[in-house]
């Protein structure tokens, strides 16, 4: 039967929408999401540092879109977003730690731009006047809620010297602008016209520089020094910084303010401190640490007696608590197959290590935590480091070894100088070098080269008081009390 025209017209009209609402074949290939992109303009005039991109309302940013890389100021950056929807939030992050948001639909406009280069630029130059270093610098406007981010970031400014700040495109002239030091004391400039003038100083131009020779004539190194007007609530920066000060050495310390008194503040190697309170730097040039305002920690002696098969070239002794070995308590010496010899420490606890090394380096042991105290005479033998008793097969001391005597310090300050020499002689040089006898310290002392067992003694102490002794005899194996 043949249909009506008009039927065949309809069928006809509607045959494509019915192909359309087919279902696809069952391994027909399916259409990928589209892979966007962004190119990232920045007119902030700041370094852009992180970027992050999200559907708005997004509980997380993820990931930092820039990685390791960094946008300066009028400077692009394209952006790979994935298979991210069009419409989508970017968070950047500033180098001085502001942040600006944008939302924007990267399918009708890819470009995405922060910041308005019709704002005007601030920037304003910090500098540095103090002798101190300068850690940190905030500027904000006056009724700002904060004093805003760090606007050094990782930078700082060292005493004399400057840094421009930029603090970004804003309309703002007005800001309060505060300094940090490392001491801690901070400095704030308020209500300054950054339009006017974009510099700021802090501290004194014109304050006179001070400057003085600071020798360390004590026994042992110097660490650290310090020298402020403000001690003790700040004793400012560590004027050595990274240097080490030995005995007998000096440097010179230049500091800057109209204060003439000034309160300097030695540290020595050993942690022990000495002050001088109100030094005149207007007057006095020169400044001497002889160490004797510094408590030291008492000097631990202990007998090492070798008992191994090959020499000992290098003995350590150091505090438990402590993080390196310090010096080699030998010195020149090598502990010998058979030999003992007295070695000593200085140590706050009793409580210490003592690492051994063999001659030519071949080996090394240590053992931990002795008591120093309590353990006059170590033997060092095969398993030394794990035995009960460290004294094991050796007596007592029985007093100064033959040959020789034992001065004792029984004075009330410690003996700077000895000398030793044949009646009638000429002094010679200092017995002592560059160590002290401290007070109730021993010495156990052989005739040196040149000099016989009938001899002569000049003991000199620190506060400059000498004693003289005569006809003794330093063979006799006795103890001698100097005092």
């Amino acid at each position: 039967m043949r249909l009506p025209s008009l039927a065949i017209a309809v069928c006809l009209a509607f045959a494509p929408l019915a192909a359309l609402a087919q279902p696809a074949p069952r391994n027909a290939p399916q259409a990928q999401p589209r892979e966007r992109e962004a190119t990232i303009t920045n007119q902030s005039g700041q370094t852009l540092r992180e970027l992050y991109a999200a559907p708005p309302g997004a509980a997380e940013f993820g990931p930092d879109l820039l990685g390791s890389d960094t946008v300066p100021d009028r400077g692009t950056f394209r952006a790979r977003l994935g298979t991210a929807p069009c419409d989508l939030e970017f968070r950047a992050v500033y180098q001085d730690g502001t942040e600006e948001r944008r939302r924007q639909n990267i399918c009708q406009n890819r470009r995405v731009q922060f910041g308005d280069p019709s704002i005007p630029l601030r920037e304003v130059t910090v500098r540095n006047e103090t002798d101190a270093i300068l850690l940190q610098v905030f500027a904000a406007p006056p009724n700002a809620p904060g004093r805003g981010p760090d606007r050094l970031g990782e930078n700082i400014i060292p005493a004399g010297r400057e840094w421009r700040v930029r603090l970004g495109r804003t309309r703002d002239c007005v800001f309060d602008v505060t300094a940090v030091f490392e001491d801690g004391e901070e400095e704030t400039r308020p209500a300054l016209n950054l339009c006017r003038d974009a510099r700021v100083t802090f501290g004194d131009p014109n304050a006179p520089r001070r400057e003085a020779r600071i020798a360390n004539a004590s026994d042992r190194a110097m660490r650290e020094f310090y020298a402020s007007t403000r001690a003790p609530t700040a004793w400012g920066p560590d004027r050595l910084g990274s240097d080490l000060l030995p005995a007998g050495s000096a440097f010179s310390l230049r500091v800057r303010g109209a204060a003439c008194l000034w309160d300097l503040r030695a540290v020595y190697e050993d942690d022990a401190e000495e002050v001088k309170q109100g030094v005149d730097l207007c007057r006095q040039r020169e400044v001497s640490f002889d160490g004797s305002g510094a408590p030291r920690p008492p000097e631990r002696r202990v007998t090492l007696v070798n008992r191994h098969g090959a020499a000992v070239q290098e003995v350590y002794i150091s505090g438990s608590a402590e993080e390196d070995w310090g010096p080699d308590r030998l010195g020149e010496d090598v502990l010998a197959r058979g030999g003992r010899i007295e070695v000593a420490a200085r140590l706050r606890d009793c409580e210490a290590d003592l690492r051994i090394v063999f001659e030519d380096r071949r080996g090394a042991e240590e053992r931990a935590a002795i008591n120093f105290c309590e353990t006059p005479v170590i033997v060092l033998r095969p398993g030394w480091t794990l035995a009960d008793r460290l004294d094991e097969g050796e007596s007592a001391d029985t007093g100064p070894r033959a040959g020789s005597v034992r001065l004792r310090n029984g004075g009330d300050t410690p003996i700077a100088e000895l000398y030793a020499y044949p009646a009638g002689g000429e002094r010679g040089p200092d017995r002592l070098g560059r160590t002290v006898l401290g007070v109730g310290e021993t010495l156990d002392f052989a005739p040196p080269d040149g000099v016989g067992c009938l001899a002569e003694l000049a003991v000199v102490f620190r506060d400059g008081r000498e004693i003289l002794l005569t006809g003794l005899d330093l063979c006799a194996g006795e103890e001698l009390v100097l005092q």
